[in-house]
């Protein structure tokens, strides 16, 4: 298909209509709830009150603000792609957002209204509320127009969050994770609220010693993700992680038959397991010279040990006790795979190196034990063809380059 086929063809799957709304129009499409903001969405959205008293500030002095847009559903109603925070602290103002009572609650509520605080250009806003402003700048607030564009996007149901997610990259203003927590909110918010949970149990946060800023960004959501996506997944079937992180994310919310209550029981007993064991030192580098742990979280070494002991956790369980985890990390910053760099490496690249590197080190630790790697859950390492010899019992089988770090490390 030619270039200028492929444009026609997705320009007929997109069209788009552009109109100028005052704000008390759309709230009156609001309250109709021919509006939808998505409430699911207040759950991942947090502005500050700085944050909700600047954009009214703008709209009060006259500040034009980015388009808001929306999709039309299969019921006529408009579902706001990008512009949630903006409609959400706009009807919070006015005592009219509806929202989950808590983050553990599907339950709807009226959202008390809100008192704004001083900003640089009007300082009398503070404890400023809607219902008290002059009659003039009632009318005024309610007569402001917005652009709106409107998008009709036939094909697949998540159609409207790809253009969310191009939306928003475009401004930078979202994080992957916050990007894919929209989604996954809207798809599956049971889900959604697990990964969260997940994301903040004590012993994950213990064990990753990720900064406030990364916290804010739900960093800490992105790596529980990982731990659960990116786990058996042969690296070189990666590519972008992003764009696999999220289609992964939507299989496995969209599948009834993945088992999210096992899911979290794993995660908790591994992290647990490694927080007793080694508390926050398991992600930072060892250096062996200097005998100590020196410098930040490390990416590279969260995919590689952690994604490794929640893959083998099963057989890891079984000898936990005895489990030296603390000499597993060290060996593996021994290898010649974790002494080189991550800096510029992309996932996969980090992957195909400390993958095989981790799965190594721990063999190495569970033969020492007695036991061994249960050849069907390394499929992460191996081909297909490989894994059908494992089944039929001809033996297990791991790479070369990890066959000659357990010849290294069996003696440790």
């Amino acid at each position: 298909m030619s270039l200028k086929s492929e444009v026609d063809s997705k320009r007929r799957e997109i069209s788009s209509d552009n109109l100028s709304m005052s704000v008390g129009e759309l709230l009156n499409l609001y309250k109709d709830e021919e509006l939808d903001i998505h409430p699911e969405f207040q759950r991942v959205f947090r502005w500050s009150m700085q944050q909700k008293s600047r954009l009214i500030e703008s709209l009060l002095l006259g500040i034009p603000l980015p388009p808001i847009y929306v999709a039309v559903n299969d019921d006529g109603v408009w579902e706001v792609i990008d512009g949630v925070q903006r409609l959400s602290t706009i009807f919070e103002f006015m005592g009219e957002l509806r929202g989950p009572e808590s983050d553990s609650s599907d339950q709807i509520v009226a959202k008390p209204a809100l008192v704004l605080e001083s900003t640089k250009h009007l300082p009398a806003l503070d404890g400023a509320r809607y219902e008290r402003l002059d009659k003039t700048l009632k009318l005024e607030f309610k007569r402001t127009r917005l652009d709106v564009k409107i998008l009709e996007r036939e094909g697949s149901a998540s159609g409207k969050f790809d253009l969310f997610e191009r939306l928003n990259t475009y401004g930078a203003a979202l994080s992957p994770q916050e990007l894919r927590n929209c989604i996954l909110v809207s798809l599956n918010p049971d889900f959604y609220r697990a990964l969260k949970s997940l994301a903040e149990n004590e012993h994950f946060l213990a064990c990753t010693l990720l900064s406030d800023m990364q916290l804010s960004e739900r960093y800490d959501m992105d790596l529980a993700l990982r731990f659960m996506a990116l786990r058996g997944v042969d690296p070189k079937h990666i590519g972008d992680v992003h764009d696999f992180l999220r289609e992964r994310m939507e299989g496995l919310a969209l599948n009834k038959k993945f088992n999210i209550e096992a899911e979290e029981k794993l995660f908790r007993e591994v992290f647990k397991f490694i927080d007793d064991s080694v508390d926050g030192n398991a992600f930072r580098p060892w250096n062996s010279s200097l005998k100590m742990f020196r410098g930040a979280f490390s990416l590279g070494a969260f995919e590689g040990l952690a994604l490794a002991l929640g893959q083998h956790w099963a057989e890891i369980r079984k000898v936990k006790d005895k489990f030296d985890l603390l000499g597993v990390i060290k060996s593996l910053w021994t290898t010649q795979e974790y002494k080189k760099s991550f800096s510029g490496l992309r996932a996969r690249e980090r992957m195909v190196r400390v993958a095989p590197a981790a799965e190594a080190v721990i063999a190495a630790e569970l033969m020492r034990l007695g036991g061994k790697l249960v050849a069907r859950k390394s499929l992460s390492l191996v081909s297909a063809a490989s894994a059908t010899k494992m089944k039929n019992g001809r033996g297990s089988k791991i790479s070369k380059a990890s066959s000659k770090t357990v010849k290294r490390l069996k003696a440790r």
